[in-house]
């Protein structure tokens, strides 16, 4: 609990600050998947939005892996299959793809949205355990120069 942050050592809260700074590091790294994730969601709705009944017969790249690919030929393109999840796949239509694809873009939005409000929690969570910190410091730092002075 952060308001229970002055009966803490510095070392304790050090920890803290480590343990909140790994949080922050996850979360950034999850957002930033997130927003990949979004991104790919948009091309793909982009692409079935200018997708057109002259587009069928046309050659295209179709890929065997992220990085080969083999020519082909678009043949019915009134339909498409979409990855529904882990190794799940759909055949739609393409205004249904489009829509499950307007789906998935807000869901992940909405997702990423939670995970800014975290982050802005946890930074602020940062910040008031370094200001702590300093305050614990100044207070030895004080108690010293006291100890320093009357022994002089």
């Amino acid at each position: 609990n952060m308001s229970d942050l002055d009966s803490l050592s510095l070392e304790q809260l050090n920890q803290m600050k480590q343990q909140e700074e790994a949080k922050l590091q996850n979360i950034t790294t999850n957002y930033q998947q997130l927003k990949s994730a979004q991104a790919r969601f948009i091309s793909s709705r982009s692409t079935l939005e200018n997708m057109t009944p002259s587009f069928e017969n046309s050659e295209i790249m179709v890929p065997l892996t992220q990085s080969l690919y083999v020519p082909g030929v678009a043949k019915d393109v009134k339909t498409v299959t979409v990855e529904l999840g882990t190794g799940f796949y759909a055949t739609k239509t393409v205004p249904e793809a489009v829509k499950f694809l307007q789906r998935k873009i807000d869901l992940v939005g909405k997702n990423a949205d939670g995970l800014m409000q975290v982050v802005g929690a946890t930074r602020k969570n940062i910040e008031a355990i370094v200001m702590t910190m300093q305050g614990k410091m100044d207070e030895i730092r004080s108690r010293r120069e006291a100890a320093m002075g009357a022994a002089n």
